[in-house]
């Protein structure tokens, strides 16, 4: 009897450990599995977010745009003969457009490069980013890009004549701030922020750090040391970039000094 109850015993402590092994391990396993079900959803949550944030941003920047690119056709369509017949008569009408539409700069570009503003003639067009012999179309350019002292110009081609110069620009230049107005970056404490634009070198139009998390100013120089999740890379987001698309699904998620950045 004292054999087969110790043998019982024996069993029972067994199948006792055997359970409470089971038991363990299916806890954790279970805990493992909701934790990567959990990060999947978070993850899934947060691209959503950022789609939504980064279009929504697009979308004001655009319509910024849009309104500015009016504003020029509008100003051009009040001009009348007699604001063509003389310089001065033209810094007149310039300086009615600045006020009413409450502009920054409102210039013209004759074909031999100068630059006709409201208080005088220009001859510094090389240090403004379109080509006033090629442009055909609407162009949007950013003015002075790596310094903080960044303007936004937005010029259209035009063909009229002062007395006998032909104008063949008409241009506008906007601070960065009043054209990015309405797209909720604020900085934080610290300078930095965490919502921004960025060009496709790399550099923060709104002049702010990398939400105060890289030491580096450019993003491309912070993402090189970032840290990719499986099926992400350096090279991949470059070609986002290049291609001109939205680039939030290409950033990577985990990173030694993540920067929060948003590609509209």
């Amino acid at each position: 009897m004292d054999g087969r109850t110790n043998k019982t015993t024996l069993i029972a402590v067994i199948g006792s450990v055997v359970l409470v092994l089971i038991l363990v391990f299916g806890t954790l396993w279970t805990g493992r599995m909701a934790r990567t079900d959990t990060d999947s959803a978070v993850r899934t949550v947060s691209l959503l977010y950022l789609d939504e944030l980064a279009g929504r941003r697009e979308q004001v920047v655009a319509d910024n745009i849009r309104e500015k690119i009016n504003v020029i056709h509008t100003a051009l369509e009040l001009m009348t003969e007699d604001d063509l017949s003389s310089t001065a008569n033209l810094q007149r009408y310039q300086a009615r457009m600045k006020r009413l539409f409450v502009l920054e700069k409102f210039a013209f570009v004759d074909a031999d490069g100068l630059i006709y503003t409201s208080t005088g003639i220009q001859n510094d067009i090389d240090r403004y980013p379109f080509d006033y012999r090629t442009l055909d179309s609407a162009e949007i350019s950013v003015k002075n890009l790596e310094s903080t002292d960044k303007t936004v110009i937005i010029a259209v081609p035009v063909s009229v004549f002062l007395q006998d110069k032909a104008l063949v620009v008409c241009f506008m230049e906007i601070d960065m701030k009043e054209m990015l107005s309405g797209v909720s970056m604020d900085a934080q404490e610290g300078g930095a922020t965490f919502c921004n634009i960025y060009t496709g070198s790399g550099i923060a139009l709104s002049n702010t750090v990398l939400g105060g998390l890289a030491v580096e100013d450019n993003l491309l120089e912070a993402l090189q040391k970032a840290v990719f999740d499986p099926g992400y890379s350096y090279e991949t987001l470059l070609r986002v970039l290049t291609r001109g698309t939205a680039a939030r699904s290409a950033l990577p998620t985990t990173a030694s000094r993540r920067p929060s950045a948003m590609f509209p």
